[in-house]
């Protein structure tokens, strides 16, 4: 079985509506070269498969640690390449799922009109494709739950301090469509360090911004904010836990005392 990972280019109606065309195959062109170098950097370049056109690509990758990896550096990428307001920015969702197709679209010509050629999905692809353009909003990637297993949310883990988090979760504010069913879950795809992570958080606010005369892309930009505000209550939750904790992995002394305050008032 190999793994398919479909991601869905956003914003692409935005450049078609400015009236020059070249506007939009500039935004086609940067989305494919961030794919295709992106592929490029995996050790398993050569077992990735696919294709990739105008605003979206699905592509087969030989694991789901290898689909996840790269899905990842993918939107890393894309998240903090662009360094002022002029760049382009690219705001993209994804979806890892399983897939037994040997391919992720087929063509052939028509039985009856053998000059036109017609190109038809596999049921993989269409999965893919309706978890995200059901109503999905953010920059986000949704993973297919049958996909997990505990060695690997072990090995995805974010550590912080001596804690850490899952990034593998049903987000609980982040919103849902309504059509999209429970078994896929958020990969929570942003750093792996608290340092990153408040700059990661710093583009939130300089993407929020540069977006402010771009209604359709300050839509993308303010559903990913909320993505964002739940992921940093996750973060300062355990940052919260490791100062509690001490540096020995046990509750401060300062925690305890305050703990024993708490009890003799609750008991008066």
């Amino acid at each position: 079985m190999s793994v398919l990972l479909t991601i869905d280019l956003l914003g692409a109606t935005t450049r078609w509506r400015s009236g020059d065309p070249g506007d939009a195959a500039a935004l086609f062109d940067d989305f494919a070269d961030l794919v295709l170098d992106t592929v490029g950097s995996m050790d398993v370049a050569d077992q990735i498969h696919g294709d990739i056109e105008a605003n979206w690509c699905s592509l087969l990758c030989p694991t789901i640690e290898a689909a996840l990896a790269l899905s990842r550096r993918i939107f890393r990428r894309a998240w903090l390449d662009p360094r002022s307001a002029d760049d382009m920015r690219l705001w993209m969702r994804a979806s890892v799922s399983p897939s037994d197709d040997d391919a992720i679209r087929h063509t052939g010509p028509d039985e009856e009109l053998a000059q036109i050629r017609r190109t038809t999905a596999t049921p993989s692809l269409m999965r893919s494709l309706a978890a995200l353009r059901g109503g999905l909003q953010g920059m986000r990637i949704l993973v297919d739950e049958s996909l997990l297993s505990d060695p690997l949310r072990g090995m995805f883990r974010v550590p912080l301090g001596r804690l850490g988090f899952i990034p593998f979760r049903r987000m609980n504010f982040t919103p849902y469509p309504a059509t999209l069913k429970r078994t896929w879950q958020d990969f929570l795809w942003m750093a792996d360090t608290q340092t990153e992570w408040v700059n990661y958080t710093l583009r939130m606010k300089q993407r929020l911004l540069w977006t402010a005369n771009d209604p359709g892309e300050a839509l993308e930009a303010a559903a990913t904010q909320v993505v964002f505000h739940e992921v940093d209550a996750i973060v300062q939750s355990v940052v919260r836990k490791n100062t509690m904790r001490g540096d020995d992995g046990r509750s401060s002394p300062r925690r305890e005392q305050t703990q024993e305050h708490e009890s003799e008032a609750e008991g008066n």
